[in-house]
C-alpha cells in the first residue's frame, strides 16, 4: 500500500492506494494558508484519517508521495514555494517521517504527479503526455515508462511553448504562450473579447469557462464559433506535443475535459490534419482523462513505484 497526497489551494487530499493504482479510501482537509506549522499538521491529519478509514497501519505503508503546486526540492523533501499557498521550504519529508514510522517520502510537482496517475491508467503506453486545462495549462511527460523531469527537475512546463509570437502576455512573462490561449483563463478572455458578438451574453452577465459551452448547447451559433476558436487553440498546442514527443498516448485532463467528444473529436481531427505525417506508422491515441480529480492522489502514491521500476 502507498499513501498519495494531493496538495491544492483549497484542500489537502490524502488517499490510501494499492499497487494497481486503485484508491482504497481518501480524506480531505482544508489547506491552511497561514504558516508551515499548520500546513504540516493538516497534511498529517489527512494521512492519519485516511489510514484509519482504510484500517491500515502506518508501518504497512511502503511509501508516501506528495504532489504539490510550485517548486519542490526532491532531494531534501521540501515544498519550496507556491504561487497560491504560502509555505516556504516546508519540510514535509522530515515531518511525516517523524510522525509515521520513518516511511519513505517523495515529493513532486502536482502536474507531474497527475501525469503519472494518468499514465498508470493508460493503455499500454510507455511514452506518454498529460495535459491539464485549468487556470493554466499544466502537464507532464513519461518517457520509456519513467517520469521525465529534465536536468533541473523543471521539465514539463508544456503550457509555456509559444503558439502566437508577440501574442497575449502570459503569467510567466513571455508573450503568446499556449497557456494564455488554451487555459480556462484564456477561454474566459477570448469569450470576453467576443461577448458583443454573442447574443446570449447580456450586459452584466458573469462569464465563466462554461459560458460558451452552455450557450452553444442552446443553439447559439456565435457562442459555438467562439467555443470552436478556443478548441482550436487547444488543438494547436496538442499538435505540437504530438510532433515533439510522438507519444503512445496523450491524455487531456481538467474539469473542461468532461465535455467529452465536443472537445476531443475536433482536437483529434485537427491533430490528424496538421501533425507531422508518419504515414502508416502508429499514431498517438488522444483521449480525455480516465480518472479526473483522483489523478493527483494516484500519481503521488505511485511515485515510489515509478522510481523503483526498471
Amino acid at each position: 500500500m502507498y499513501i498519495g497526497i494531493d496538495v491544492g489551494g483549497t484542500s489537502i487530499k490524502a488517499g490510501v492506494v494499492n499497487h494497481a493504482g486503485d484508491i482504497i479510501t481518501k480524506y480531505a482537509v482544508p489547506t491552511p494558508l497561514d504558516n508551515n506549522e499548520n500546513f504540516l499538521k493538516a497534511m498529517l491529519e489527512s494521512v492519519q484519517v485516511a489510514l484509519k478509514e482504510a484500517n491500515v497501519k502506518a508501518d504497512e505503508i511502503e511509501a508516501i508521495g506528495i504532489g504539490a503546486p510550485g517548486v519542490v526540492d526532491r532531494e531534501k523533501g521540501l515544498l519550496v514555494n507556491s504561487p497560491n499557498i504560502p509555505y516556504i521550504n516546508a519540510p514535509v519529508r522530515e515531518y511525516l517521517q517523524k510522525n509515521l514510522k520513518n516511511v519513505p517520502v517523495l515529493v513532486e510537482n502536482d502536474a507531474n504527479s497527475a501525469a503519472l496517475g494518468e499514465y498508470y491508467k493508460a493503455d499500454n503506453a510507455k511514452n506518454f503526455v498529460f495535459i491539464t486545462l485549468g487556470t493554466g495549462v499544466g502537464g507532464g511527460v513519461v518517457i520509456d515508462g519513467k517520469l521525465f523531469t529534465g536536468t533541473n527537475g523543471a521539465a514539463g512546463e508544456l503550457g509555456h511553448v509559444v503558439i502566437h509570437a508577440g501574442g497575449r502576455k502570459c503569467g510567466c512573462g513571455r508573450e503568446g504562450c499556449w497557456e494564455a490561449y488554451a487555459s480556462v483563463t484564456g477561454l474566459i478572455k477570448t469569450t470576453k473579447e467576443h461577448k458583443d458578438e454573442i447574443k446570449g451574453i447580456k450586459e452584466g452577465d458573469r462569464i465563466s469557462g462554461r459560458t460558451v459551452f452552455e450557450l452553444a448547447k442552446k443553439g447559439d451559433k456565435d457562442a459555438e464559433r467562439v467555443r470552436n476558436m478556443w478548441i482550436e487553440e487547444v488543438a494547436i498546442g496538442i499538435t505540437d506535443m504530438v510532433n515533439i514527443f510522438q507519444p503512445d498516448e496523450l491524455v487531456v485532463g481538467g474539469a473542461i475535459s468532461k465535455e467529452g467528444d465536443v472537445i476531443m473529436e475536433p482536437i483529434r481531427e485537427y491533430v490528424k490534419k496538421h501533425s507531422f505525417n508518419v504515414g502508416e506508422l502508429k499514431r498517438t491515441n488522444i483521449v480525455a482523462s480516465r480518472i479526473g480529480g483522483d489523478a493527483g492522489i494516484i500519481g503521488a502514491a505511485l511515485l515510489y513505484k515509478n522510481k523503483s521500476e526498471g
